[in-house]
């Protein structure tokens, strides 16, 4: 369920558009340092927001450099990191195996087999280290597949699973403050995007037969009961005090995590998305 969680960068000013691909390498430099340069291989921007929302919450000082990489070794960019940025690069890897996993169970892929068991004794020492993150993630994930062999047609069951999963995601341990407001956005934004993947891939699903908790939904429903999910994670999100790089996190919030849906609705218009969710377009 990686890859929602993204900025529109069009909509982004150039200011913040460096700023928050500054952020992506700064991710992608902590997971170098956790695991090497494999790692990085599990790189996403869902775990460059969560970089960018903890810091801005917790008000963590940055660092900043103007580096080059393996990947653009002929012009530098920048780079910033905070603590919350190793912090994410942890929770990037003991996801990513866990995607790796449920990718080899799902399409018996073995490249994913493969990779799954290079990152594992990683991983098996993260959840030694976030004890209460892994048990999350491995419980919910258990449930989550139970009800997927059930055949759940329920949304709400698998959705307030993973959003359970996502609310521990958002609270650290030196957590100064707001442990509740995390907590209470990340489960709303998990929520929503269990949902939105679940349409997002509708079409592949059924003609794949594999579980879908929106089959046989009519599409309006869907599209509403996104909004619906949509506006509880915004709700959440204001209650938030950010100090920094709220105009990329709104942008994420609000546009962003919509562009993959939207690119599946052509007669659907994006300015449709922001004003039913009461938001100008950015």
């Amino acid at each position: 369920m990686f890859g929602f969680v993204t900025a529109a960068s069009e909509l982004l000013s150039e200011e913040n558009r460096i700023r928050y691909r500054g952020w992506y390498c700064g991710l992608c430099r902590s997971l170098g340092e956790v695991c090497g340069k494999s790692c990085r291989l599990l790189l996403n921007y869902d775990m460059a927001f969560l970089a960018i929302l903890l810091s801005s919450v917790h008000r963590l000082e940055e660092t900043t450099a103007e580096c080059s990489c393996a990947a653009h070794p002929l012009k530098k960019h920048l780079e910033i990191r905070t603590a919350a940025s190793d912090y994410a690069a942890d929770m990037n890897v003991i996801l990513g195996y866990y995607k790796l996993i449920d990718d080899w169970h799902d399409d018996k892929n073995p490249a994913a087999l493969a990779a799954a068991s290079a990152f594992a004794s990683k991983c098996r020492e993260l959840e030694e280290k976030y004890p209460r993150q892994a048990q999350a993630i491995a419980t919910c994930l258990d449930n989550l597949s139970e009800l997927e062999q059930d055949g759940e047609c329920n949304p709400d069951l698998p959705a307030n699973c993973f959003g359970r999963l996502m609310g521990e995601l958002f609270v650290t341990e030196d957590g100064i403050g707001q442990e509740q407001a995390l907590r209470a956005f990340g489960r709303t934004l998990g929520r929503f995007i269990y949902v939105m993947d679940a349409a997002t891939d509708l079409r592949s699903d059924i003609r794949h037969e594999r579980y879908n908790c929106l089959v046989g939904a009519d599409p309006g429903s869907i599209y509403e009961l996104l909004q619906v999910m949509g506006g509880d994670f915004m709700r959440c999100f204001r209650r938030l005090e950010l100090t920094a790089d709220i105009e990329i996190a709104e942008n994420i919030l609000t546009a962003g995590v919509w562009q993959k849906y939207m690119a599946r609705q052509p007669k659907r218009k994006k300015k449709e998305t922001d004003s039913d969710n009461g938001q100008k377009p950015l």
